[in-house]
């Protein structure tokens, strides 16, 4: 399960909906979504723009990996 997660989140940051729809299709429940995202210390940052909220969802030792690469 926690495979799965990391192969859609890689090195990005991806809408958590995006996330669970994935995950339902691999058979996983919202519930089991919560227990890896907790497991493999996913984190979430809101995106605000007027009315409209977007949560993104991503691994940071990831994210740090991608950025860093770049340099």
């Amino acid at each position: 399960m926690e495979r799965i997660i990391e192969n859609i989140l890689k090195d990005d940051f991806v809408e958590y909906a995006k996330v669970y729809e994935l995950e339902a299709l691999n058979g996983m429940s919202k519930k089991e979504v919560k227990i890896v995202k907790k497991k493999l210390g996913i984190q979430t940052v809101t995106s605000v723009k007027q009315e409209e909220r977007l949560w993104l969802w991503y691994i940071p030792k990831n994210i740090w990996s991608r950025y860093l690469l770049r340099k």
